[in-house]
């Protein structure tokens, strides 16, 4: 049995844990939703602001790079147009050559601030000096750095960042590597570009100094990072993948909040990580400090609440112990001094005590009488009711066009009326409502034409049993006025079971489905002839009998009425006597 407080404890203390509870929720509810919200704009306002200035800087950046790149393509060419006056000369005329080369490449190492030294894999003669900016290494040297790879496949690639030795030691650098092609438009050499790592991140430091910034080329590798490197060296996968998705965005992973931008216009992409637990560092003291009043506010409620229900537990006693020790010839004497609630709450008690025989038998009487009323009033009311909408479909018929087809559609008409107003039992066997609906229905087939189909799947234990009168009427109605609104053919299907010691009637059509608040928001007309039927078998049978409005899994809607077996037998009494004219 399901525990319920209210049948089983102390009011007092119902009431008392009743109010803690309520404040809990509401205390814990105000405190997660400004933590929650509070959290969600400060996000919302740093990816903002982040991705702008993550745009600025990769258009910063962009500038410079560019140079880099255009640099090394003017480089490559005067390489080649060198290169094809040493292939004929002597020895001496080679060397000078090379020796030319290299001042051209020196210029652009003395020319460009950013850039630190040169290296040219080529076959010319190896020369490897670390004072030297530029370096001359064997081709074949090539193929064996970590960078080969990145480079196979493609004229020109950004390295990520690596270390080369130089005359003042180990230096990280970023290089941009190009293949030179001779007239033959065959690659013979390639010509990397070192620029200095430090150069790289004094393009993307900015001004308050923010830390862990990453550099990622179009194809989403890592070129160079700031500060702690391990979340873009674990995720780099997952940023390339949300960098393919959007040019700009945001997305937190664990307490890492990343913010990533990049221009349509540019090949760079900045990505920047932020503590969570920074960003939300305020929001959380916001909520903590919710959180301490109402705590506060807790206690304060819960001492007034054990005041209250003390107060209120007490006369409600009193009266329970004259109830407890009530007998016609022993009356116990209730307190005079209540003015209010109370007060009138004993006064009528005590009225009661005079007059129970007499209002139990008046209630019974009454609510017989009043039950019968009812049904007898809701039954009347679906005639006039139906009547108009059937109207309403034969002056539009007559109006849209003048043919012999209106007689038919009146007589059926004529037919249908005749056995909803008839003077008889509010049950009616269920061969004699099908018949009823089905002359309906020819109705509506003169208008409908071959567009309409209908049938009927009454099972022969279910043909033996009764229903209330005018039952099916209303989901027919509504099945022409909103579910074939607008459509090009209909189809009902009329079935009736007995299943589970139940007749149960289904009434599926192809119509619009229905909406999920109906049964809130009715129409003037759906929901009136729908809610006749739901009280007129909550009258009759009982609240664990009635109908549910759904969508039908075939499409459309249907409608599912669970009614008790009734057969003639059943029907000999009570609940056919009601609408009797000597009862």
């Amino acid at each position: 049995m399901r525990f319920n407080p209210f049948k089983t404890m102390r009011i007092d203390v119902v009431f008392f844990f009743g109010f803690a509870l309520i404040v809990v929720i509401l205390v814990g509810l105000i405190v997660s939703f400004s933590y929650i919200n509070g959290s969600k704009e400060i996000a919302d306002n740093t990816s903002y602001y982040q991705q702008k200035l993550l745009i600025e800087l990769n258009k910063k950046l962009n500038t410079h790079l560019e140079d880099i790149e255009q640099s090394s393509n003017t480089a490559a060419q005067n390489f080649s147009d060198l290169y094809e006056q040493r292939l004929n000369g002597s020895t001496y005329d080679q060397m000078k050559v090379q020796s030319m080369i290299r001042s051209q490449l020196n210029n652009y190492v003395f020319g460009m601030p950013m850039l630190h030294s040169i290296e040219v894999y080529s076959d010319l003669r190896p020369s490897y000096t670390l004072q030297d900016f530029v370096q001359f290494m064997p081709l074949n040297q090539m193929e064996t750095e970590a960078w080969y790879g990145d480079l196979r496949d493609s004229d020109y690639a950004w390295l990520s960042q690596r270390t080369i030795k130089t005359n003042k030691g180990d230096t990280s650098v970023i290089s941009f590597a190009r293949k030179v092609y001779n007239r033959f438009n065959r690659s013979f050499a390639v010509i990397v570009f070192n620029v200095p790592v430090s150069e790289f991140q004094a393009l993307i430091t900015t001004e308050d100094s923010r830390s862990n910034l990453a550099l990622l080329d179009d194809t989403g590798k890592l070129i160079t990072h700031k500060e702690n490197a391990e979340f873009f060296l674990e995720n780099e996968a997952e940023i390339k993948a949300q960098l393919d998705a959007r040019t700009t965005g945001s997305k937190r992973t664990g307490d890492e909040f990343l913010v990533w931008a990049s221009s349509p216009d540019s090949q760079w992409s900045l990505a920047e990580i932020t503590s969570w637990k920074r960003l939300t560092a305020g929001s959380l003291r916001q909520s903590q400090i919710f959180l301490a009043w109402g705590i506060v506010t807790i206690l304060l409620i819960l001492v007034l609440a054990v005041f209250l229900s003390r107060r209120f537990v007490k006369p409600i006693a009193l009266l329970l112990k004259a109830m407890n020790n009530f007998s016609l010839s022993r009356r116990i004497p209730l307190p005079k001094d209540y003015k209010n609630e109370f007060g009138h709450l004993f006064q009528g008690y005590e009225k009661l005590t005079y007059r129970i025989e007499e209002l139990y038998d008046s209630l019974r009487r009454q609510h017989e009488e009043q039950r019968a009323a009812e049904i007898k009033a809701l039954q009347m009311m679906i005639n006039p009711h139906f009547l108009y909408n059937s109207l309403d479909q034969v002056n539009w018929m007559a109006i849209e066009a003048s043919q012999p087809k209106i007689s038919k559609m009146l007589s059926h008409l004529a037919s249908f009326l005749r056995g909803a107003l008839t003077d008889s039992d509010s049950l009616v066997p269920l061969p004699e409502e099908a018949e009823h609906i089905e002359s309906y229905l020819a109705f509506q087939k003169i208008r409908w034409e071959d567009r309409l189909e209908y049938r009927f799947d009454i099972s022969d234990e279910a043909k033996a049993l009764y229903v209330p009168k005018m039952l099916l009427q209303p989901f027919i109605e509504n099945a022409f006025i909103h579910g074939f609104h607008g459509k090009r053919q209909a189809s009902l299907l009329i079935e009736a079971r007995v299943r589970e010691e139940r007749l149960q009637l289904r009434i599926a059509d192809n119509g619009r489905q229905v909406r999920g608040d109906w049964a809130v928001n009715r129409s003037a007309k759906g929901g009136y002839g729908l809610r006749n039927v739901r009280e007129r078998i909550e009258a009759m049978f009982g609240n664990d009998f009635g109908f549910t409005l759904e969508n039908s899994p075939e499409g459309g809607t249907q409608a599912m009425i669970r009614l008790p077996i009734l057969d003639l037998s059943s029907c000999k009494g009570g609940i056919t006597n009601v609408e009797d004219s000597h009862y």
